[in-house]
């Protein structure tokens, strides 16, 4: 499915840019999708860990070949109580205290595409997320060709109209998983200040 998702997507920007080649446009997708995820935190993942005796730094592990690009909070697994936690480097987990005893965390991370891509070039992720926002990585492939320079499809004008597209997509994709895709939901996002273990 997701192959099928992703050339259609391609063969979609071929056709609007006659003579954008395969190869460009791939490329330009892996910096397109980056952007989408680094900045609207729409792609995410619960990653759970047992704590060790004394030890306050944890490698998080994604399910596929994904990076962590941002820990949004760490909870007791199975519960809604927060713990202080860090995320310096990518991926790595930072206790805000030293635990004394084996206990089960869950830390919710933002994740953003990596290498290596797929057999076909292309970046891997989940099936629904090329589906979600299959329009929104239109207008940002779409955007970014056009503003290239000396190219047969440069067009200062529609790089400007698809490119604010994708930036407004990118700010509804947040607002959506801050809200979990629930509609006319409140807009808060957990941690709360009421619902956090005494670290």
């Amino acid at each position: 499915m997701a192959n099928a998702d992703m050339t259609r997507l391609i063969t979609d920007v071929t056709i609007r840019l006659p003579g954008a080649l395969e190869k460009a446009i791939k490329q330009e997708m892996f910096s397109m999708m980056s952007e989408f995820f680094k900045d609207s935190n729409c792609w995410r993942e619960d990653i759970s860990f047992r704590t060790v005796s004394g030890q306050t730094t944890y490698h998080l592990v994604p399910s596929g070949q994904y990076t962590i690009n941002r820990l949004m909070w760490v909870v007791q697994t199975g519960t809604e109580y927060t713990v202080k936690a860090t995320m310096g480097e990518p991926g790595e987990v930072v206790l805000g205290y030293t635990p004394n005893k084996v206990e089960s965390l869950t830390a919710h991370v933002a994740l953003t595409v990596n290498d290596p891509t797929t057999r076909e070039g292309n970046p891997q992720l989940p099936d629904w997320i090329l589906e979600k926002y299959h329009t929104d990585f239109f207008d940002g492939l779409v955007g970014r060709l056009h503003s290239q320079p000396a190219k047969p499809y440069s067009n200062e004008r529609m790089a400007i109209y698809h490119l604010r597209r994708f930036r407004s997509a990118i700010s509804r994709a947040k607002t959506e998983a801050n809200r979990k895709n629930l509609y006319s939901a409140q807009a808060w996002k957990f941690p709360q200040g009421f619902a956090t273990g005494r670290r």
